[in-house]
């Protein structure tokens, strides 16, 4: 199983057949960045991680073989148009690529812990002091199901469980739940760390000279990046509310959910460019930065840009409550919070930090 948090594809339900994965791969790098590209067939999963300058990793697995690194990406790329993969593709924050790219070269740090001696809420705890990056497998009877929970030095970032098909769950409920399964049936316990420290770039990108994938129409054409230094480890995450990237993140999300909603909507026939202008007027008074006429924040073509000096926490607010009026206005505002769970899962610390209530 491949684990790469799915919470919110940047586009999905490609089909590989008719895709170049070079240029797939190029174009996307110069579109969100940092992420991952998903495969899956009834035959293989696979998944690629990439920053904007270089390849960072990918695994391959079928029911012959498991394989990482350069032998994974080339095989994906020769099996392409013969599993007709359906292909997703995410973004990941800059802060945590480097971790879910190498979760698959971990290391072992406590292997067979059994639940007769080891209490996995003490281990978790041990983790946490130890500032552990990298994971507790959980490894329970099928019926009990097990999983896994994952460490950033020292933090839990999410868990997975073997029913999830890989995605992530980021609630502090799964945490709790994972202990109280442990209690309830025998299992062993597996650490493993992830040294950040010794990261290096796969390649970059190859082929410049091959049609460009199939992609949406709103996406922007391909960006040829020229190879790059071997990636860094990332820093330690800065709290949501002290940092402008991850602020704009949430806030482009939520716009381009709320964009869909409103055009998928029989109850509006008005654009949502038009809608979320004119809300901004109508606050300009309270919140400067949101007058059109100023420039200063932009929400153009699913992208959210932002010039102006209020803080992260100002600038949330203020597009929050027009979001909110938005929705509101329409009469969408009693199904607009379950039409948001992968939102809030996805965001669910910067939904803490900036204390959003929608």
């Amino acid at each position: 199983m491949i684990i790469i948090p799915r919470e919110q594809p940047v586009i999905e339900g490609l089909n590989s057949y008719y895709l170049n994965i070079h240029r797939l791969m190029e174009h996307y790098q110069g579109e969100v960045g940092t992420g991952g590209i998903y495969f899956k067939s009834p035959a293989a999963e696979a998944a690629v991680f990439f920053d904007e300058n270089n390849i960072l990793n990918s695994c391959y697995y079928d029911k012959k073989e498991v394989l990482r690194g350069e032998g994974a990406l080339d095989r994906i790329i020769e099996s392409a148009s013969v599993n007709n993969f359906f292909v997703s593709v995410y973004h990941v924050p800059a802060e945590r690529v480097y971790f879910w790219a190498n979760l698959s070269n971990a290391e072992a740090l406590y292997t067979d812990l059994t639940s007769d001696f080891t209490n996995l809420e003490a281990l978790i705890l041990k983790m946490e002091s130890e500032k552990l990056t990298g994971y507790i497998e959980v490894d329970l009877s099928p019926k009990a199901q097990g999983g896994f929970l994952f460490f950033y030095n020292g933090e839990v970032i999410g868990g997975s469980s073997g029913g999830s098909g890989g995605g992530v769950d980021r609630t502090t409920g799964y945490r709790e739940d994972l202990i109280e399964r442990s209690r309830k049936t025998s299992g062993r316990f597996h650490v493993r760390r992830i040294a950040l420290e010794k990261i290096s770039a796969l390649s970059s990108p190859v082929s410049a000279h091959q049609p460009a994938p199939v992609v949406k129409p709103t996406v922007k054409p391909a960006t040829i990046l020229k190879p790059g230094p071997p990636s860094k480890p990332a820093p330690a995450p800065k709290p949501a509310a002290s940092d402008p990237d991850r602020a704009l993140q949430m806030l482009q999300a939520l716009l381009s959910l709320t964009e869909r909603l409103v055009y998928s909507s029989r109850k509006s026939r008005a654009d949502f460019a038009t809608l979320l202008k004119q809300k901004c007027m109508e606050k300009a008074d309270r919140y400067e930065f949101l007058d059109p006429f100023a420039g200063e924040f932009q929400y153009r073509n699913g992208r959210v840009s932002f010039s102006g000096k209020a803080s992260p926490k100002q600038l949330v607010v203020a597009v929050v409550e027009c979001v909110r009026d938005i929705v509101a206005g329409l009469g969408m505002l009693s199904s607009y919070g379950k039409y948001l769970e992968s939102w809030k899962k996805g965001f669910s610390q910067e939904i803490i930090d900036f204390d959003i209530q929608i």
